[in-house]
């Protein structure tokens, strides 16, 4: 437990060292490659998105958003339910108004919640990811719960501006990725 503590010190020292201009070349560099990932799965029509905690300098994923709906993509995210520990799943359009709530998670001024079912692909938040596809992320597992309700055949995609370590620690209840999306790429995870 202390060693994943550290690792995510790190990870978003990392992450904040990088500055703003960096960040968001990065971000529009991960959207194309995102793009170019989903090209490969074209079931894929139901896209689970989380959005960006400025405050945590999260890639920016509102660029991905506006291009997954302009590439006629279903997409929903989640509002977080933290009384329940879980994520409620709502879904997006063009139309959707934002608002942050108290974590600064921008969630929709009026959800239409729907069903995890739908979902075919999550793209995952995440502070690190090593080469077997084992993320770090906030330590709460809101993510690992949320997986444990979708469809078993859905992926499960990170978001990353840095390449994967060689190896992290991982705990029983951890649910590793399917693959993960790089500014200059994206790997998949023999599981």
């Amino acid at each position: 437990m202390e060693v994943k503590k550290a690792l995510r010190k790190t990870f978003k020292a990392n992450r904040e060292a990088l500055g703003e201009k960096e960040r968001e070349w990065r971000s529009q560099k991960i959207t194309i490659q995102a793009l170019s990932f989903l090209s490969n799965f074209p079931e894929v029509q139901h896209v689970h998105l989380f959005l960006p905690i400025k405050r945590l300098y999260e890639i920016n994923t509102v660029l991905l958003l506006h291009r997954l709906f302009d590439k006629g993509y279903q997409v929903y995210g989640s509002i977080t339910d933290r009384s329940a520990q879980r994520l409620d799943t709502v879904r997006f359009s063009t139309n959707t108004f934002f608002r942050e709530d108290e974590m600064g998670i921008p969630v929709p001024e009026h959800p239409e919640y729907v069903n995890e079912e739908l979902i075919d692909l999550v793209f995952v938040p995440l502070l690190g990811v090593d080469d077997k596809g084992n993320r770090i992320g906030y330590g709460l597992g809101f993510y690992d719960r949320f997986f444990l309700n979708l469809r078993k055949e859905v992926l499960k995609v990170g978001l990353s501006y840095f390449r994967p370590e060689v190896s992290l620690p991982k705990d029983p209840h951890d649910i590793p990725l399917n693959a993960c999306i790089f500014p200059d790429g994206y790997e998949i995870f023999n599981q």
